[in-house]
């Protein structure tokens, strides 16, 4: 898939392409649902758009748009219009972010020959690699691929074996996992993404049978960027941490909108007047405000001080687990926050509101899969506890 479309080069111009493809992203969201992967022209609305390019870096033709609050405002308006266009960017955009930034420069000129294009990945280690000339072969099966079947190229993480076959020690307590950026043609889909939530994402599982990576497709997935950029240096946990949160947000705002333009026009038993006017209605509408608007000036405020750290100069490749745990704890309590209300705002739906294509039913089912996900576990506020605490930690994955 070659890159084309509109030159984004601000969030601005990012929030422009969002609008863009948003009619097209609603348009087909029942598509995507039904086939179980974001259809080919939701595809190429984005890549005409322009978006691939939004979370790459500069030194690949991208945009280099990975401030935290950059990511936080883009993926949460395309999740307001569709989870799976907004998921597709996230997981595809990020990947050719991190991608672009931590490979060697003869890497990034073979991915990158056609500019940022979407890069399908799976961040656990779900395979096993061993050194040969020139590279590494791997073997393994690798689930919860997102935007496998459109990706112009897949990262697969994997266990860097040594000669007995055992993993190799790493720096940080963990093995030593090494990212592999594989073609298409290399690996195996397994159709079977069959799920509650988030149907419409194409998370596939994936498979590789003794498949040779060239060293330039490779990169040690703890290590730091090889470009000169700063925003690219926060650890890569880091880095997401916005973007899950803005998921969350998205979805809570679009179905806390949904239920106002529903309620008005609900009359029924037992009053046979608008739900509107019913004060449990009102107090849950309230609630549900007040958390959405919440987790979106919150984010807005921490996202906003790390961004403007970097922008001081100072370097934030080290940061202490202190900080890890803020940003990624954030995240956490961000989603849980938007899940409880989505889960009250849902409930006033009614039973009209289980049936498919509403948004309502959707939102509700996506948020909720979407909690299932590991970096969206709430032993990252066990985490930020001990270390306020003054307790050792040691948290690699943070």
């Amino acid at each position: 898939m070659g890159q084309v479309g509109t030159q984004i080069a601000s969030l601005e111009d990012a929030l422009t392409a969002v609008d863009t493809v948003a009619p097209i992203a609603r348009e087909y969201a029942q598509k995507a649902e039904d086939g179980r992967s974001l259809p080919a022209e939701v595809v190429s609305a984005i890549t005409d758009a322009g978006l691939w390019r939004t979370f790459a870096p500069k030194a690949v033709g991208g945009a280099g748009l990975v401030g935290l609050v950059e990511q936080f405002e883009i993926i949460r308006a395309l999740a307001y219009e569709d989870t799976s266009a907004a998921w597709g960017l996230f997981i595809c955009g990020a990947g050719a972010g991190i991608v672009g930034a931590k490979l060697s420069k003869e890497g990034r000129d073979e991915v990158f020959a056609q500019g940022p294009v979407p890069i399908a990945g799976v961040f656990n280690p779900g395979g096993a690699a061993t050194a040969v000339d020139g590279g590494f072969t791997v073997n393994g099966r690798w689930p919860f691929a997102s935007g496998v079947g459109y990706a112009a190229w897949v990262q697969a993480n994997a266990l860097l074996l040594d000669e007995s076959g055992a993993p190799q020690p790493g720096d940080n307590g963990l093995p030593q996992i090494v990212s592999l950026i594989v073609r298409p043609d290399d690996i195996t889909i397994i159709d079977d993404w069959h799920v509650a939530g988030l149907r419409g994402t194409g998370s596939m599982t994936f498979a590789m049978a003794d498949v040779t990576v060239p060293e330039h497709r490779t990169f040690g997935f703890f290590d730091g960027p090889t470009i000169d950029e700063a925003k690219y240096q926060l650890y890569t946990l880091s880095l997401l941490s916005p973007l899950f949160g803005a998921m969350a947000v998205g979805l809570a705002q679009r179905a806390l909108d949904e239920v106002l333009a529903l309620l008005p026009a609900r009359v029924g038993p037992p009053t046979f007047e608008p739900a509107s006017a019913d004060p449990v209605n009102q107090t849950i509408v309230g609630r549900s405000l007040a958390a959405v608007r919440g987790a979106v000036e919150s984010s807005r405020a921490i996202y906003a001080r790390y961004d403007a750290r970097i922008a001081a100069g100072e370097d934030l490749t080290n940061l202490p687990i202190a900080e890890r745990a803020e940003i990624h704890q954030h995240a956490v309590w961000a989603a849980e926050t938007c899940q409880a209300a989505i889960n009250e705002l849902f409930r006033l739906g009614g039973a009209s509101s289980i049936y498919e294509p509403g948004a309502l039913q959707r939102t509700w089912r996506d948020l909720n899969v979407l909690m299932q996900h590991i970096y969206l576990r709430s032993t990252n506020h066990t985490i930020a506890g001990k270390v306020t605490l003054g307790v050792d930690v040691v948290a690699p994955l943070v």
